[in-house]
Formats: structure tokens, sequence, C-alpha cells
């Protein structure tokens, strides 16, 4: 079997033994067989199936570069979806540990925050924050003059974000059942999509370039990120403390 993305031979299997790129010839085969053997409309069983196809798909495919996350830089666009599932599942944890933490720790303390500006509203917001790095990312990559499409963009940042999954939730772990220093986790994996993520993409490349210094435009690209997630910050404190006050005025009021 010839690996598409290095041309290398390999054996079968969903990836490359060369590069660790994902290899489709077999799914597409078995994809096309199941088209041409049936042509029903989708019922509750074809859906299930497909949820489950997914799903396998999503777990081999988390698990190969949770293990080797280093292989991101031979992945293509064909993994574009579970790519955007792992961008999704790392918002889901910090949006869902913050409400928590808020709810449980400071919601005792007056503090009146519902769920739409404890958890909807930070979960939208990180997601754009996510796309505004993708953007900028490829902005940059073009700025450096390497070759690498929008959509390969989403599928390597999505693919590098799959440790910082786990270094969050050992952080997150680790700080509630009070093991000391391990808290430090938590703002590495936030800074992941911000700083580490973007430099990965920015310098996989080895080859010669005509673009931009890859520094300056790093620099540049950690200075314009970090302005814009300051903004998302204070916007996110502005709602708790807009909670707090709406508490502490309801207290106020009902005394009277």
């Amino acid at each position: 079997m010839i690996c598409p993305n290095c041309e290398h031979e390999t054996k079968e299997g969903k990836y490359c033994t060369n590069c660790g790129a994902h290899i489709y010839l077999e799914e597409a085969a078995v994809a096309e067989e199941g088209e041409s053997q049936s042509d029903t409309t989708l019922n509750n069983g074809d859906f299930s199936s497909t949820v489950s196809t997914v799903g396998k798909h999503f777990a081999s495919f988390f698990m190969h570069y949770l293990k080797s996350p280093h292989k991101a830089r031979f992945a293509t666009q064909q993994d574009i979806i579970p790519a955007i599932i792992s961008i999704v599942l790392f918002a889901l944890a910090v949006t869902i540990s913050f409400y928590v933490v808020v709810t449980s720790q400071v919601g005792n303390y007056f503090l009146d925050i519902g769920f739409l500006d404890g958890f909807i509203i930070p979960f939208i917001q990180y997601l754009l924050l996510f796309a505004f790095i993708i953007i900028l990312t490829f902005i940059s990559t073009k700025l450096t003059a390497q070759h690498m499409t929008l959509q390969e963009t989403v599928t390597k940042v999505g693919i590098y974000t799959i440790p910082f999954i786990l270094i969050f939730l050992a952080g997150i772990l680790l700080t509630w059942i009070r093991i000391p220093f391990f808290s430090v986790l938590i703002p590495i994996s936030l800074l992941g999509p911000v700083i580490f993520i973007p430099s990965f993409i920015l310098l996989e490349s080895k080859e010669k370039e005509y673009g931009y210094d890859r520094v300056y435009v790093l620099i540049a690209f950690y200075f314009i990120s970090f302005v814009v997630m300051s903004f998302l910050l204070q916007e996110m404190i502005g709602r708790l403390l807009g909670g707090l006050f709406g508490g502490l005025m309801g207290d106020f009021f009902q005394g009277y």
C-alpha cells in the first residue's frame, strides 16, 4: 500500500508507518461497496451505525495523536472532522470547569449566575477564540510563505489541541485533590491555543522559505492573540461582577 502523503510503501492499516498520516483507502472502498449494495433511505439503524463509525474513527484518531502529537505535521485536511471535535471537546472542558467552579465555590456567596451567562456564552466565546486563532495562524503561514490551506490549518490546530485536553483535565483533577504545584498545568493548557499550538505549526516546516521571519511573525501573533484573549476575559469577568452586584442588590432590597 502506498501512502498518499509521503508516497512510501507502508503496511495495511489506518495510519502510515512512515509519516503517521491517516490512510483512507480501506474506508473509501468499504463505503463504495456499502453504497453499491444498498440504495435505501437512512433509517434509525443507519444513523446509529454512522454515529458508531464516527465515534470509533474519532477514538482511533484521538489515541493515535495523543500518543504521537508530533505526527500532526504530516496530517492532511482529511482529518478535519475529528480535529474539529477535539477543539469542541477542549472548549467544553474549559467552560464546564469554569461554570462548576463559579457555581459551587462562589455561588454560595450571593452570586447569582445563570446557565446562559455561566456556560453557554463562555462556550461560544471560547469557540470564537479558537476560530480567531485558526484564522490568525493561517494568515501567519501565508506571511511566512508556507504552503498550507485553511482546512489543513484547522486540522493541525485540532490535533495539537489533543495533549492540552489531557493536561487541562489532569490539572483540574490534581488541583481538586489538593496536590501542590500541579495547578500550574491549568494555565499551561489554556495558553496552548494562544502560544504553543501556533508555534508548533509555524515552526514545523524545515524548508527554506522567502516570507517574513517567523520569529517576528510569532511575536506579532502573540501580541494580537493576547489582546483578544484579555478582551474576552474582561467581558467574562464583567458578567461575573454583574451577577455579583445583582445578587447584592437583590439581597439589599429584600430586607425592605
